[in-house]
């Protein structure tokens, strides 16, 4: 035949003038197979076909326009359109079908997959599957299998090849089963929806997976790291381009540029960006699917999953793609996988407070950087977390009328973070007074001034000190004294003084409410405490931190796992973490060690509960030498004292007077009445105050 009158020819010059698109791709593609179902379903008699299915007319149409013939119609239409994908390809066209064939899918297996498809594309084909007995309007496995065994049953390695396809497709992700129990030859087939949308050339509508493209991803070049991360940078695309692709895990705290690294990284390999969360582990098929899509878009998967101490996760191998895995996740927990791919690690730590710098000037206008308050280069915040604190605090001091930040603009700012991630699983506690208003002993009074420094000075401690130990920034304190002693005080005090919020975990409630997760909650606590440096205070922490028992009872068992995991994460802990208990005997002695600063309280003396009491009463003037009585005869803790003065106050309001002794008096017996003592103070003193 001429080559002028060559049907393949003329389409292929008609095809030459389309738009070299994904969508264009699916949709010449879908004609062939179209073609390729009018001439199998009626036995090559076309005319019958129409008559069965006059929709199919349309696009019969439409073919025959652009080859001019109707004789071997699919195999000229497919032969067109792999001269037009060829030339796409050479234009830098991405097209997923191209994609999926380079990935291993076989011809036949692509025909298969956009068959099942075409009920998508449009409702009608469901006529054309109607299976009338079974309520069913999808092609059935048995129906591909007699469409596309050309040639009858005695073309046995067809229909091998048939079968071996579409259980392929089935075990990629591509296609799935409604009816899994029916026999094989009635299983209805479904193509995966986000997998039609990618061929669409869209972006696939999952909750669990984000799409990023190259073409919006940083580069390395703009990325604000230690040394250390960028040196090993520098060397990752060209160990992420070798074959098999290792899987990379990316380690350090939530929202400190963890997946940003991960899409430079992508950038870098000319690849874009796949970001699957947990969800993707509650069902094994989204595994596949996440092998398909990427093999499809070209990207790297990053799947964003944090581990707990002791807690391990292996990863079976992903069908289709040949691309790099990185895992975005904390610092605990242990990956591996099934396919013994090799693996790499990069730690990206928090930032320094050069870093932090750098990424406040990022986030600025240039005259709010200037004028940027000292206190924002002592937060040691995650780069995420200044970049959110920075625009969060820019629209507090516009809404008040200003350029330049305050340091409250900050506190406010970090308060909008801290709530969504700390206050689901902590209470925050107001912060506020000095040092100097704690009533406690010389002894105590300078552990809680070194602790103060040694929280002041945490990052050049570390670093002068990284050569002897692991170089850790966290401090840990224990607060250790009888109930009312001061403890919580102290702690609000010590926030209010490193200029901190202060948040409280209830660890006796804690292990009570998340009974089977405690570990789970716990880390949240800690990692998000970390991340936006405050003060976490460990309420009662002898209910978890008592000494390990022989294992007598799964109780036991489970009991010594929950303290040994807390042990490791207290130790690993790189912020600020205060523990109170009212029974320092019986913490474990492994816990003890690990404290790098241990303040006793003791039950306040007589000069300390006269202190006590003047610093509660404040402007109310009340007899010193009935005061210091009062105090050397009534032998109360701190907080009973401040519950005395408290009610006395109250009495006085009703008396509608100022406070007095009598009030004061009167409330001193009913707090010795609420644990079942008599007030020391007799009466007759009570009364020989003036009036």
């Amino acid at each position: 035949m001429n080559a002028r009158h060559d049907p393949q020819e003329i389409a292929a010059a008609a095809f030459a003038e389309m738009e070299r698109s994904p969508a264009q791709h699916l949709r010449l593609a879908l004609f062939g197979v179209i073609a390729r179902v009018i001439e199998s379903c009626t036995d090559g008699d076309i005319g019958v076909a129409l008559q069965l299915q006059p929709f199919l007319a349309d696009y019969l149409e439409e073919m025959q326009s652009q080859t001019a013939v109707t004789d071997n119609l699919s195999r000229n239409w497919s032969h067109a359109v792999l001269a037009w994908e060829s030339e796409a390809v050479k234009r830098g066209a991405r097209l997923p079908l191209v994609a999926l064939r380079e990935a291993g899918l076989s011809p036949l297996e692509i025909e298969l997959l956009l068959a099942v498809g075409l009920v998508e594309e449009d409702p009608r084909f469901g006529n054309l599957f109607e299976n009338a007995q079974r309520n069913e309007r999808r092609p059935t496995f048995g129906l591909l299998m007699a469409w596309w065994r050309d040639g009858g049953d005695e073309d046995d390695d067809r229909c091998d090849a048939v079968r071996a396809g579409l259980q392929r497709l089935i075990e990629y992700g591509l296609v799935q089963l409604p009816n899994p129990e029916a026999p094989r030859a009635d299983w209805a087939l479904s193509v995966i929806l986000p997998v039609w949308d990618v061929l669409r050339g869209q972006a696939p509508a999952l909750r669990w997976l984000r799409h990023i493209p190259w073409d919006v991803l940083p580069s390395l070049e703009v990325q604000v790291a230690s040394d250390e991360v960028r040196l090993a940078c520098a060397a990752l695309p060209a160990l992420l381009a070798t074959r098999p692709a290792p899987v990379l895990l990316v380690r350090g705290a939530a929202h400190n540029g963890r997946k940003t690294l991960a899409g430079a990284l992508a950038h870098a390999v000319g690849r874009s960006l796949l970001i699957v969360r947990e969800a993707l582990f509650e069902d094994e098929n989204r595994w596949r699917l996440l092998g398909a899509i990427a093999a499809m878009t070209n990207a790297v998967p990053v799947l964003d999953y944090e581990l707990t101490p002791g807690e391990s996760r292996v990863l079976p191998p992903l069908p289709l793609t040949d691309a790099p895995l990185v895992v975005v996740t904390g610092k605990h927990g242990a990956w591996a996988c099934a396919d013994a791919r090799p693996s790499l690690t990069i730690e990206v730590p928090l930032p320094a407070d050069a870093q932090r710098l750098r990424h406040w000037q990022a986030c600025l206008p240039a005259r709010a950087f200037d004028a940027l308050p000292e206190t924002a280069a002592g937060m040691r915040l995650s780069s995420g977390s200044i970049r959110a604190v920075a625009t969060a605090a820019a629209g507090f001091a516009s809404l008040a009328g200003r350029e330049a930040l305050e340091p409250e603009d900050l506190r406010r700012a970090c308060r909008t973070l801290q709530a969504a991630r700390l206050e689901t699983l902590a209470t925050r506690l107001e912060a506020r007074g000095a040092l100097n208003d704690l009533a406690v002993d010389d002894a105590t009074r300078e552990e809680i001034a070194t602790l103060v420094a040694r929280c002041r000075w945490r990052e050049e401690l570390a670093r002068d000190s990284l050569a002897i130990t692991d170089g850790s920034v966290g401090v840990r304190a224990l607060f250790g004294g009888p109930s009312g002693s001061g403890k919580t005080l102290a702690a609000r005090l010590l926030a209010a003084e490193l200029g901190k919020d202060l948040y409280r975990v209830d660890l006796a409630a804690t292990v009570n409410k998340y009974l089977g997760e405690t570990e789970k909650s716990l880390n949240r606590a800690l990692s998000a405490a970390e991340e936006l440096d405050v003060v976490l205070l460990l309420d009662e922490g002898d209910s978890l931190m008592a000494g390990r028992t022989d294992v007598g009872s799964s109780n036991d068992r489970y009991a010594n796992l929950e303290t040994n995991f807390l042990l490791q994460r207290i130790e690993s802990f790189e912020g600020i973490l205060l523990i109170t208990t009212n029974a320092a005997d019986r913490i474990d002695r492994a816990f003890a060690r690990r404290m790098d600063v241990v303040v006793n309280f003791r039950a306040p003396d007589a000069w300390r509960r006269f202190e006590i009491l003047k610093l509660h009463l404040a402007d109310d003037q009340l007899d010193d030498v009935w005061l210091e009585d009062a105090a050397g005869r009534c032998a109360l803790s701190g907080g009973q004292l401040r519950n005395v003065v408290t009610h006395a106050r109250l009495l006085s309001l009703q008396a509608g007077r100022r406070l007095d002794e009598e009030h004061l008096h009167a409330a001193l017996v009913r707090e010795y009445r609420k644990t079942g003592a008599n007030c020391p103070l007799r009466p007759a003193q009570a009364r020989t105050w003036p009036r």
